[in-house]
């Protein structure tokens, strides 16, 4: 029997696939020390986790371990180069996310456009400043997305009920393939300058760190909309600081340099911020943890590696 770890609250669909496969063992613990835990079961086969940061200590604990899954998309909380110094695959679940993210784009546009959060807070007060809530609609504006992958396509599929006009900017794809699914690529320059809204969909690496800088903001269309449910660093923080007052930018931000408690830095420049709530719905979570699941059988009986990302 192989053991899995399961450090978090993860749909309990991934520890139910995989004993009914009948040939792991699984110790699912939904909040806990995940060095501890591993030191408690140094026999363990395979970690399943989500955002936990899976260090080299903890790797070298595990002198058993052949597998890490992250029941998602980003993996940027695994140290994978030491993972495969040690022989450890790393895996991801790409797609299963994809949706929950898409709809909290959504949701921040017409929660921020409709000024729904302060709405809320004023009527609850007993108020009744109707004219002082003025908003805004979505619809047949200008959606930048930068990143056409999972996320970003199905961003296009959920707005496409309010007749945006859709830019989009991905080296990845063809003007083909972009028309196909209703979008224009352009380059940065031209969806920075022409867009309404810009939501970013694209991972963390050293090409994309810092991308969203003073240039790209400078070029933004006064009282745009700039939506981050991606990765923190991608954008300029002090940048965009300095020309958002002068911009008029509204910035609706959902992921910050780590998971944790504690004050933001963005806090003074965030219309609003939420605890990276994109892949937080029971559907992504079952997805995620299915997908989980199903990818550690096919690898270990199957040799499937095709969801490995830190193979050559």
């Amino acid at each position: 029997m192989k053991k899995v770890l399961i450090p978090t609250a993860l749909d309990s669909v991934a520890k139910q696939t995989l004993e009914a496969h009948g040939g792991y063992a699984v110790v699912q613990v939904p909040k806990c020390d995940v060095l501890q835990l591993v030191r408690d079961n140094p026999d363990v086969h395979a970690l399943i986790v989500r955002s936990e940061k899976i260090t080299a200590e903890i790797i070298d604990a595990a002198p058993q371990l052949k597998v890490v899954l992250r029941a998602g998309a980003g993996y940027n909380t695994i140290d994978i180069v030491h993972a495969r110094k040690k022989g450890v695959d790393v895996m991801n679940t790409p797609g299963a996310n994809s949706n929950g993210v898409a709809e909290e784009v959504v949701a921040l546009m017409l929660a921020d456009a409709r000024k729904l959060i302060s709405a809320d807070a004023s009527c609850r007060a007993g108020k009744w400043e109707k004219t002082a809530f003025m908003g805004a609609e979505i619809t047949g504006k200008t959606v930048g997305i930068v990143g056409l992958g999972y996320i970003g396509r199905l961003v296009v599929k959920r707005l496409s009920g309010f007749e945006p006009t859709f830019l989009g900017y991905d080296p990845g794809i063809t003007m083909r393939q972009a028309a196909e699914l209703g979008v224009k690529l352009v380059s940065l320059d031209e969806l920075f300058s022409q867009s309404d809204y810009i939501t970013l969909h694209l991972p963390e690496i050293a090409e994309t760190k810092g991308m969203v800088n003073r240039n790209l903001i400078g070029q933004m269309k006064p009282g745009a909309t700039l939506i981050n449910c991606a990765r923190a660093g991608i954008v300029n923080e002090a940048d965009l600081r300095a020309l958002k007052a002068e911009k008029k930018i509204r910035f609706l931000n959902d992921v910050y340099p780590k998971d944790e408690e504690g004050p933001k830095s963005v806090a003074d420049i965030a219309d609003i911020m939420v605890p990276h709530l994109g892949a937080s719905t029971r559907e992504a979570n079952a997805k995620a943890a299915e997908l989980a699941a199903q990818e550690l059988i096919d690898l270990d009986d199957k040799g499937i590696a095709k969801a490995v990302v830190n193979r050559a």
